[in-house]
């Protein structure tokens, strides 16, 4: 009788705490809030003084968002690696306090990736623009598997002197959050991983060409997430386009190792021992040229200027998609 009641409390517990985390990571997440707003305002109080002197290391330190009057607490740490160093605010991770998330309603997805400006001034804000433009594309080619991002002012507040500077910034969906949405979890040790076991890698190599990126890597998995299904596939989930030539920031410069000479050049790069067919996925992102240049045409805030030079970009690499026109890099 004792061994039954305390197998039974066993149980009890075990399902009372699946129960929690589950009602914990249902309902609507934080980045759902913000993103039912096309334009969302927020506050980040933080002390900069110290941010800046952290930007070699990992450590979080204490901040606190401001939206409508409601305040939420949070850790944020600075990230990245190129413009961590060189950008004129680093881009942060956030991580909210879950138990201020609860309070709000809200579930407890709490990790997110916030991309900041790296340059003062108009280019720096039409870069931030351009970048969320090429997450928009990429949703429209792969509306599931796609980190959702959202656009937001964000007005940060120095706590050190009271300070202030107001940007936009990018704020990118809590990878667990992502996998929840797509029902997979992530794929570890799966470096180098054969073409056989991957559903969408010329379509995400011909996205990356079509824009102008290559600032990745498919066998060591950079600026890349991959994730794997139950039956044994796996996908690939692209973010970090600034080194592109659609967002064609003016930090950035050609890689010549790999055969550029302006950011602008397009190079199609694979890295697979599999020889490549690209039929399929080029008929699939020529079926969407309409819709994909629709996306630039009616971006919201971005110049007209930006908009005819990227909308001309992309017919480019269209006509070069449709014709199979590229040098294939393999390095």
């Amino acid at each position: 009788m004792k061994r039954f009641f305390l197998t039974s409390l066993y149980s009890l517990i075990i399902s009372c705490a699946v129960f929690a985390v589950g009602t914990e990571k249902s309902g609507s997440s934080l980045f759902d809030q913000w993103m039912r707003d096309s334009n969302t305002n927020i506050e980040l109080h933080v002390n900069f003084d110290s941010l800046e002197a952290y930007r070699r290391k990992v450590d979080f330190m204490p901040a606190k968002i401001i939206q409508d009057g409601v305040t939420l607490e949070l850790e944020v740490a600075v990230r990245g690696k190129f413009r961590r160093k060189a950008c004129v605010m680093p881009p942060l991770k956030l991580r909210f306090e879950k138990a201020g998330l609860r309070a709000a309603g809200l579930n407890t997805h709490n990790d997110f990736k916030l991309v900041t400006h790296c340059t003062h001034g108009e280019a720096g804000q039409d870069a931030l623009q351009r970048e969320q433009l090429a997450y928009e594309l990429y949703r429209i080619i792969n509306p599931k598997a796609s980190f959702r991002t959202q656009l937001l002012t964000i007005t940060y507040v120095n706590t050190a002197d009271g300070s202030t500077t107001t940007s936009y910034a990018i704020l990118i969906e809590d990878i667990d959050e992502l996998k929840n949405r797509i029902d997979s979890k992530s794929c570890n040790d799966c470096y180098n991983m054969p073409i056989v076991n991957i559903d969408n890698a010329e379509v995400v190599t011909l996205f990356q060409y079509l824009i102008g990126n290559v600032d990745y890597d498919t066998r060591m998995i950079r600026n890349l997430k991959l994730v794997s299904y139950e039956n044994g596939q796996s996908t690939f989930i692209p973010y970090d386009f600034d080194y592109s030539g659609l967002v064609n920031a003016t930090y950035t410069k050609g890689m010549e190792h790999l055969g550029q000479k302006e950011v602008t050049d397009r190079v199609l790069i694979w890295k697979f021992a599999d020889a490549p067919d690209f039929d399929e996925a080029a008929d699939y992102l020529l079926s969407l040229k309409d819709t994909l240049l629709g996306q630039v045409i009616n971006f919201d805030g971005l110049a007209e200027d930006s908009k005819k030079e990227i909308s001309k970009y992309l017919k480019s690499g269209l006509r070069q998609i449709k014709s199979g026109g590229f040098e294939i890099i393999s390095k």
